[in-house]
């Protein structure tokens, strides 16, 4: 409770234009609601204490005024100091003060929590985004890793393939060679 006073003393204090230009903006908002408040609240339980009709007719009063002899006209008038006006305008902005600084704790209170959030959501997809990179290479790298396999093994068939294919080439062109021999010998003999 002691650290809302002191901030409520420094918020009233402060100097920020634009903090004032809330609070111009906000009190004008509010002004209704003081005053319905003040002049249905405050203003009786000061009168009850004070004995007046109402808070503004408080007055000091330094000199009374001075009626003439048919007691109604006056001849010299009074002359106070009307400290009720004064105390009502200061109800009224302490309860506008007062009324600024809540609101702006709760919707400060609020944003700091929705940044909070943003900013654990923003790590928490960043961290499950990384994850799901880092899964999608993995994969990647394994497809590249059966595909290399699977080519050298298509390769090795096919080298070996033509390979058979050389050596039956080369079976026959000696078979046929060695066939041409015999006939050519055969004709030699005859």
């Amino acid at each position: 409770m002691k650290k809302f006073w002191a901030d409520f003393k420094k918020f009233i204090s402060r100097g920020n234009v634009v903090d004032m230009a809330v609070g111009v903006a906000v009190a004008s908002a509010f002004t209704a609601i003081v005053k319905a408040f003040t002049e249905g609240f405050i203003t009786p339980l000061i009168v009850l204490v004070s004995g007046q009709s109402d808070l503004a007719s408080l007055k000091w009063v330094l000199r009374a005024a001075q009626l003439a002899e048919d007691g109604v006209t006056v001849e010299v008038a009074e002359v106070a100091i009307m400290y009720g006006k004064l105390l009502q305008s200061i109800f009224d902005f302490l309860i506008v003060a007062l009324t600024l600084f809540i609101v702006m704790r709760v919707y400060s209170s609020f944003s700091n929590r929705a940044k909070a959030l943003s900013k654990e959501l923003k790590e928490k997809l960043t961290s499950e985004d990384e994850a799901a990179i880092a899964k999608a290479k993995a994969e990647e790298e394994e497809l590249a890793k059966v595909l290399a396999e699977k080519e050298a093994a298509e390769k090795a068939a096919a080298d070996a393939a033509l390979k058979a294919q050389e050596e039956a080439d080369k079976q026959r062109l000696r078979d046929s060679v060695g066939l041409l021999e015999e006939i050519r010998d055969l004709l030699k003999n005859k």
